[in-house]
């Protein structure tokens, strides 16, 4: 059955991964007309496939504009041959560069920072507020707040090997993707 044959007669099920992921270019956001399209199956079939998908955890969804469905593959879901041969996370965080007069202060700021990439690999998914309910009180690294805490170890933990930090602004919770982090990682 030809693609055309697809999108005239409604849903086709068996539709191949790579040709509904190759619609998607990086993390930015798709319709499922876009998919459909790109795919060259219908909307529906494109629509029921991504679900799918949604429900393995290798796209994720987002209604937006109270009717608009976008599509979007989570940023530690592609990459050169997704390969996750990169840095370490104790090597990544070593590197992290983080505010400090003192090499003691950047230490405690690197380990509060290593304590939410833990808590993270070991509970994900988990909601923002848990990170500073949970790892402040032990973990403050010289901040007397814990908003200004969290901003800190935010951008940072964002940026760490099988970390996906959430997309968009309303969302909350983080989630964590072994296969992105490197077999002997420590």
């Amino acid at each position: 059955m030809s693609g055309e044959d697809e999108r005239q007669w409604g849903y086709v099920e068996g539709v191949s991964e790579d040709r509904l992921l190759g619609a998607f270019e990086g993390a930015t956001p798709v319709t499922a007309a876009t998919v459909a399209d790109e795919a060259g199956v219908s909307e529906q079939t494109a629509r029921a496939e991504l679900s799918r998908l949604v429900d393995e955890g290798r796209v994720r969804r987002k209604t937006v504009d109270g009717d608009v469905t976008l599509w979007f593959r989570p940023v530690t879901a592609f990459g050169p041959d997704d390969d996750p041969g990169g840095q370490s996370p104790a090597d990544a965080i070593a590197e992290l560069d983080v505010p400090g007069t003192s090499d003691m202060m950047r230490d405690w700021r690197r380990t509060a920072v290593r304590a939410a990439y833990d808590l993270l690999a070991a509970e994900a998914p988990v909601e923002e507020s848990t990170f500073a309910a949970e790892l402040f009180p032990a973990h403050s690294a010289g901040y007397d707040d814990a908003d200004a805490w969290w901003s800190m170890v935010r951008s940072r933990l964002r940026t760490l090997p099988g970390v996906d930090a959430p997309t968009w602004r309303s969302e909350t919770t983080w989630r964590f993707e072994k296969a992105a982090v490197p077999d002997d990682a420590a």
